[in-house]
C-alpha cells in the first residue's frame, strides 16, 4: 500500500508540473485567406492548416507557451469579389494575418501600403532557400520582396487530337505540332487556317474552332505579347501599350469571329459554357492554364476516364507566335502568400508560411491542382505524368510586369478585346479606345507607342 501511495504522489507531482504549463499555452488565432478560384486548389488553404499542426508541435518542444489556430477561408467565387473583399479589409483594418493572391498584387498592395516587405525575415528560414530562384523576381517591387511564392503554372494552348484526325492529320503530324509551335513554324495564322478548315468541313460547329477564357484575366496580356506587344519599360518603370501589336491581335480576333472560328459572344459568359464543349470533345483549339487539366479531369471527365481520356484526346503546347520563326510564349502567374501590415502576428505568420513551404506540401498541392511546384526539391516527389510532361513550358514562360497600375492596363485591353469580338468597334477603333483609356486612367505611368 505504501508503494502504491508513493507512486500516486509521484504522479500527482508530475501532473502538477505539467498541467500549469499546458494551461499556460496561449492560443493565437491566425486568420488566413486563400483563393482558387478553382476547387482543386484548396490546398492553398489546407496546407497552411497542416503546417500549423507541425509548427505547434515544434512550439511545444521549444516550450514557447504559444499554439496557433488557423481560421479563415478558401474562396471559389472569383477574383473580382475576392479582391474587393481584400481591399475592404485592408481599408477597415480587418485584414487577415496571411493572404494569398496572384503575384501582381504584391506591387499593387505594396504601393498602397497594405503589406510588408519580407527581405529581413526570409533569411531566417532555410525552407525559403529551396524556392526556384526565378520566382523571387515575380514577387519583387521596387527592389524588395513582398510575397512568398506558393505555386506557379503555365498557360498552354490545348488542341483536340481526335478532331485533328478527323480533319485528316496523321498521328505523326499531331505529335509534331508542339515542336512546330515552339520553333515558330506553326503560328497564330496557322491556328486560324486549321480551325477555319475544321468549321468549313463540319468537323466542328461554327464558333468552336478556338476558345479562350470567358472572363477578364492575365491571359489577354499573354496573347497581346504573342503578337509582338510590349507592356513594360524597365528603364522608366512604366507600363507600355504597343498599338501596332494590339492591332494585329485585334484583327486576328475579328477575323476569327467573321470566319466562324470564334464565337462572337465568347466573352462575359460562365465557365461551364467553356468546359462543357471542351469536355464533350467539340472544340479544336482552346487556351487555358495547367490547372484546367485538373478541373477537366476531376469535375468534367471523371466518368470518361479523367487523365486517360485527356492524354488520349488532348495535346498541349506554348502559345504560338504571330510570325514565322518567332518565339512561342506562355505565361506564369505565381501565387504568393503575403503578410498584411495590420497583422499583429507577423513573426508567427512568416514562420507559418515557412512551414507551409516544404516539399511534401508543395507536391500535394501541385498534384492535386495541376499547378507547378515552387521548390526545386519537389520534383523528386512528383510522379504525376501531366506535371512532368507540361513542365517544359516554363522554358517559354513570362511574368506580368510589377506595376501598381497593372489592373487598369488589363481592364482597358479587355474592353478592347470585348469591343472587337462583339462587333461594337473595328480593330482600328478599339486600339484607339484602349490607348485613350490607358492615357486617361494610368496617365504618366503608361507609354503609348
Amino acid at each position: 500500500m505504501r508503494h502504491k501511495w508513493l507512486v500516486a504522489v509521484m504522479v500527482l507531482a508530475v501532473l502538477a508540473l505539467v498541467l500549469p504549463q499546458a494551461s499556460a499555452q496561449r492560443v493565437v488565432v491566425m486568420k488566413v485567406w486563400a483563393i482558387g478560384p478553382d476547387n482543386p486548389s484548396v490546398n492553398r488553404f489546407n496546407n497552411v492548416v497542416t503546417a500549423a499542426d507541425r509548427l505547434n508541435a515544434e512550439l511545444r518542444r521549444e516550450g514557447a507557451g504559444v499554439q496557433i489556430k488557423v481560421e479563415g477561408s478558401f474562396d471559389t467565387t472569383g477574383w473580382d469579389s475576392y479582391l474587393r473583399r481584400a481591399l475592404l479589409a485592408f481599408q477597415s483594418g480587418g485584414a487577415p494575418d496571411i493572404i494569398q493572391a496572384a503575384h501582381p498584387q504584391t506591387a499593387t498592395w505594396a504601393a498602397a501600403g497594405f503589406i510588408i516587405a519580407l527581405d529581413e525575415m526570409i533569411p531566417k528560414y532555410r525552407q525559403f532557400n529551396d524556392v526556384v530562384p526565378s520566382l523571387w523576381d515575380a514577387v519583387k517591387f521596387k527592389g524588395k520582396i513582398w510575397g512568398i511564392p506558393q505555386d506557379t503554372e503555365a498557360r498552354p494552348i490545348y488542341f483536340n487530337k481526335a478532331l485533328l484526325r478527323r480533319l485528316g492529320w496523321t498521328d505523326q503530324q499531331i505529335a509534331e505540332l508542339p515542336g512546330r509551335i515552339t520553333r515558330g513554324d506553326f503560328t497564330w495564322d496557322d491556328v486560324m487556317v486549321t480551325a477555319r478548315d475544321a468549321v468549313q468541313k463540319n468537323v466542328v460547329e461554327r464558333g468552336k474552332g478556338y476558345y479562350h477564357r470567358p472572363t477578364p484575366g492575365p491571359d489577354f496580356l499573354q496573347w497581346y505579347r504573342s503578337h509582338g506587344g510590349r507592356d513594360f519599360d524597365a528603364a522608366s518603370g512604366k507600363l507600355v501599350f504597343t498599338k501596332e501589336a494590339a492591332l494585329r491581335y485585334f484583327r486576328w480576333l475579328r477575323t476569327a469571329v467573321d470566319q466562324g472560328v470564334l464565337e462572337r459572344d465568347r466573352l462575359n459568359n460562365e465557365w461551364p459554357r467553356f468546359f462543357q464543349p471542351v469536355s464533350d470533345g467539340k472544340v479544336l483549339f482552346f487556351s487555358g492554364g495547367t490547372w484546367n487539366w485538373a478541373e477537366l479531369e476531376r469535375e468534367w471527365l471523371n466518368a470518361k476516364g479523367g487523365d486517360e481520356w485527356l492524354f488520349a484526346n488532348i495535346g498541349f503546347a506554348p502559345h504560338p507566335t504571330w510570325r514565322k520563326g518567332g518565339r512561342a510564349i506562355t505565361m506564369s502567374q505565381p501565387q504568393a502568400y503575403m503578410i498584411p501590415v495590420a497583422s499583429k502576428n507577423k513573426d508567427l505568420a512568416i514562420r507559418l508560411i515557412a512551414y507551409t513551404t516544404v516539399p511534401d506540401l508543395d507536391a500535394k498541392h501541385a498534384v492535386g491542382s495541376a499547378h507547378l511546384p515552387v521548390l526545386s526539391s519537389t520534383a523528386r516527389l512528383v510522379k504525376d505524368r501531366f506535371l512532368k510532361e507540361v513542365s517544359y513550358l516554363l522554358n517559354f514562360t513570362t511574368f506580368q510586369p510589377p506595376h501598381a497600375n497593372l489592373a487598369e492596363w488589363h481592364g482597358a485591353l479587355f474592353r478592347g478585346v470585348s469591343a472587337v469580338e462583339s462587333g461594337q468597334a473595328t480593330p482600328e477603333q478599339a486600339v484607339d479606345l484602349v490607348a485613350a483609356e490607358m492615357q486617361r486612367t494610368i496617365r504618366d505611368q503608361v507609354i503609348i507607342e
